[in-house]
């Protein structure tokens, strides 16, 4: 007899019924054999996603009743770490998106953007990839690259492990995903992301991902 794989569960987080009615039918588009849950509230998200089989991918509104947002995205990320926490909400402040990103969240969708696009960008998320609005980071990009970072000097810091570190931290990468596919562990990747920072003079891994795009200093490899 032939094992077969397990379909895709996805619990919906939002206090919108309507929203989470019209999150329900994309995610269906995106994954039509998906198990799809509902919630409105942060219990109710943990006690749905604890009840169900192989939660994979979390839809996380930030405008939770009685919860800050951030605050329940790291709740989800301890309570399911093999999980895709992806933030859909009308919050679109450039400040909150990159909190989100630094929090762990594996995307950040705005609610404006069409049905299509957040198919989409489930689609990448599920796949291994990473999804925020290009708008939303290349200006932190431009920003940080008018500092140290554009200096040939501060390139020249880098070992060449961090540099393989940077690059696959720039394809989207999670820390445990580069540990296995460099044989390192996940501490190790830990102790080179922090060096790389510190090299390029940013905050967190977004920033050196897009500093280092924008800079030319990795190929960004999307296999």
């Amino acid at each position: 007899m032939f094992a077969t794989e397990m379909p895709l569960s996805v619990v919906i987080v939002d206090a919108q019924p309507i929203f989470a009615d019209v999150l329900t039918a994309i995610t269906r588009s995106a994954f039509p054999a998906a198990c799809i849950g509902t919630a409105r509230d942060l219990a109710q998200g943990l006690a749905s996603a604890r009840a169900a089989a192989n939660v994979g991918l979390v839809l996380l509104d930030l405008e939770l009743p009685g919860c800050d947002g951030i605050v329940a995205l790291s709740v989800f990320r301890k309570a399911l770490p093999a999980a895709k926490i992806v933030v859909v909400s009308a919050v679109e402040a450039r400040r909150i998106v990159l909190s989100a990103l630094e929090a762990g969240a594996a995307g950040y969708i705005p609610k404006s953007v069409p049905p299509p696009v957040i198919a989409a960008a489930l689609r990448l998320v599920v796949s291994g990839g990473t999804y925020a609005p290009p708008d939303y980071i290349a200006p932190v990009a431009a920003s940080a690259a008018v500092n140290e970072p554009a200096s040939p000097a501060s390139r020249t810091t880098l070992t060449a492990r961090q540099r393989e570190v940077l690059r696959l931290i720039a394809c989207g990468l999670a820390n445990k995903e580069i540990a296995r596919r460099l044989r390192i562990t996940e501490e190790t990747v830990k102790q080179h992301a922090r060096a790389v920072y510190m090299a390029l003079g940013v905050a967190g891994r977004w920033q050196a991902a897009r500093v280092a795009e924008s800079l030319g200093m990795v190929e960004i490899d999307r296999e």
